[in-house]
């Protein structure tokens, strides 16, 4: 399992680097994704952990959130997204 730590506040204008670290973690093995660190985290990065999490499931690869307690956890609660749906 690949540990990605997140941490600080991620914006849109992160999302290009967050894609492109998830990608390189994914091309290697299952992606453990730990946000319990993270301040801050908007739609987009939402957007591109839904994204992983498919493109993991459909290469036979899995991809787990921890953020538990989070602003992500709350984000994901906003949008209706339970933490563990975007595992896959």
């Amino acid at each position: 399992m690949n540990p990605l730590k997140l941490s600080g506040n991620l914006r849109l204008q992160d999302a290009p680097g967050l894609i492109e670290r998830l990608e390189a973690a994914l091309a290697t093995g299952d992606v453990e994704v730990d946000a319990s660190e993270l301040a801050g985290a908007d739609a987009a990065v939402v957007q591109v952990l839904l994204s992983a999490a498919r493109s993991a499931s459909m290469t036979g690869r899995t991809l787990s959130l921890q953020c538990a307690g989070s602003p992500l956890a709350a984000q994901l609660e906003a949008l209706g997204i339970a933490p563990d749906g975007v595992a896959a």
